[in-house]
């Protein structure tokens, strides 16, 4: 049987005996995941969003399909303690006493206690030939810390073994302390896995990452690093591709205000990493919220219209809206004129189709201080880049619109001069350079400007939290999947470094590609 018509047969199988687990309907990230860890390979490690499902579909689908449909020999269920690992093991043995009632041809074994138990399956049947087909199957329920050497059933390793919310913020292990975090990876990695049955033991990881410097967290992160670990990787945050993974259970509305809740005890990075899979922990931690600075809005020019027109290619079509920013209001409320600041874009370039983003970053300098007035990022077409392009230009007009320069991206300067033709907008382009250093090298050199308290974020514009949580969860050590916003926001120094700027000292009628600028202390 394929796994694709073994997944449906657990599926009607399980709803079958416990249909109010199938309350909601089954979202497609429960079938990737049983997809994933049905599929070959023993080393599994999954990270998921908060209220996933992700025991139910571990804990009761997947454990009592693989002893009712493959005869699983001996499972282990780990968790954070033993009393959590014996509640799924007590839902298990619930769920066996309903199927044996409905009639399928399972039931309780001779072992039955809290922590373990054994399931017979094809009780007392026997095959065409007279032989018996009847098969004892043994689980066995263990928290982090429990010594797992030596567990054997019927001179058998376990042959699968499912860690399921092996960390907590509580409890013996409390992820919060990194002497516990170095202990509970030592316990998984130098008696845990050596329990498994030595050639067909396979071990699941799944749950939630509460830190950076959590053990799942760091099995992905060293898998992501090298393509030859024998660990098979998957994450699944709460929205992919700017939708909800499970609408019926969390839309957008219902994710917006979890995620506010959390923004209003400023406990915005613990959003990010329970449901969007992403943390770092904090002693390695470069950027602190302490940093952050903001003011309250970008006002635009209500005394006339916004400029609007509609621009097009071979298959798609658009109308680009664009009112004028007129002023900055600081958090006392003050105003800062937006023609007594120096205005840049920069725009960091992703490839269509791929998992990163483009981003385009506004700001703008006054003195020693930068604004970041504006964040646009997205997975956008060319076209669409060219279209963000224009109406970035037209709100904010800014003297230069930095743009990566660099190997594929290259092609997107002829889409701008496309557009620039099409729509008479005169974009004063001006190519970035990452100046042979590396992406985390070029984030890190923004640091002494947050500290100084010199980069103002926008408090109203939503992708600010965006740019938030990357610059939170930044490590310089590791290679992030999740950095375009701050990765455009590097490239601010190419404006900024050696330069103060004043109302007086830059026009952009005097500027042309020679020009240099007086120096920041």
């Amino acid at each position: 049987m394929n796994i694709s018509k073994k997944i449906i047969s657990y599926l009607k199988f399980v709803k079958s005996i416990a249909p109010a687990i199938f309350e909601n309907a089954t979202p497609k990230f429960h079938i990737d995941i049983l997809y994933f860890v049905l599929s070959d390979g023993l080393r599994k490690a999954c990270a998921i969003f908060r209220g996933a499902g992700k025991s139910t579909l571990l804990n009761k689908i997947l454990v009592l399909c693989r002893v009712f449909f493959d005869h699983e020999p001996f499972i282990m269920i780990v968790s954070s303690d033993k009393e959590k690992a014996s509640s799924f093991l007590r839902d298990i043995k619930e769920m066996v006493i309903k199927a044996s009632e409905k009639g399928y041809a399972l039931s309780p074994g001779q072992i039955w206690t809290q922590d373990r138990c054994e399931i017979v399956v094809n009780k007392g049947l026997k095959d065409k030939k007279g032989n018996s087909i009847e098969t004892t199957c043994f689980i066995v329920a263990m928290g982090a810390g429990q010594d797992p050497r030596g567990y054997t059933y019927k001179f058998r390793r376990p042959t699968l073994i499912i860690a399921d919310d092996l960390e907590s913020k509580v409890g013996q292990y409390a992820i919060n302390n990194i002497r516990n975090r170095q202990k509970l990876r030592e316990w998984f990695f130098a008696d845990l896995i050596p329990a498994l049955h030595p050639t067909t033991g396979k071990i699941i990881i799944i749950g939630t990452i509460l830190s950076e410097d959590s053990l799942l967290n760091n099995i992905i992160l060293q898998k992501d690093k090298d393509d030859t670990n024998e660990w098979q990787t998957k994450i699944i945050p709460i929205i992919e591709n700017n939708k909800s993974v499970w609408q019926s259970r969390f839309s957008l509305e219902k994710i917006k205000n979890i995620k506010a809740s959390f923004d209003n005890i400023g406990l915005n990075s613990e959003f990010y990493q329970e449901y969007m899979c992403r943390a770092i922990s904090p002693e390695k931690q470069l950027f602190k919220r302490e940093h952050l600075r903001y003011f309250k809005r970008v006002e635009y020019d209500k005394s006339k219209p916004p400029i609007s027109f509609e621009v097009y290619d071979a298959i798609a079509r658009t109308q680009i809206i664009a009112p004028e920013a007129k002023t900055i209001i600081l958090s006392d409320n003050t105003e800062l004129n937006l023609q007594d600041c120096s205005v840049f874009s920069t725009m960091d370039l992703a490839t269509f189709n791929g998992h990163d983003k483009t981003a385009i970053i506004t700001f703008a300098v006054h003195g020693y201080n930068v604004y970041i007035l504006d964040i646009q990022c997205g997975r956008w077409t060319p076209f669409e880049k060219g279209v963000k392009v224009i109406e970035t230009y037209l709100k904010f007009r800014p003297l230069r619109f930095g743009i990566e320069k660099a190997g594929a991206q290259n092609d997107f300067f002829y889409t701008i001069d496309v557009m620039q033709k099409q729509t008479g907008v005169k974009i004063p382009v001006e190519p970035l350079s990452h100046h042979s250093k590396s992406k985390n090298v070029r984030i890190a050199q923004l640091h002494p400007y947050f500290v100084a308290g010199r980069i103002i974020l926008n408090e109203s514009i939503e992708n600010t939290k965006e740019l938030e949580a990357q610059i939170l969860a930044f490590d310089p050590e590791v290679d992030s999947k999740f950095d375009d916003v701050i990765d455009a926001l590097a490239y601010i120094l190419e404006f900024i470094v050696g330069r103060f700027y004043s109302k007086d000292e830059i026009h952009e009628d005097e500027m042309d590609d020679d020009d240099t600028y007086a120096g920041w202390a």
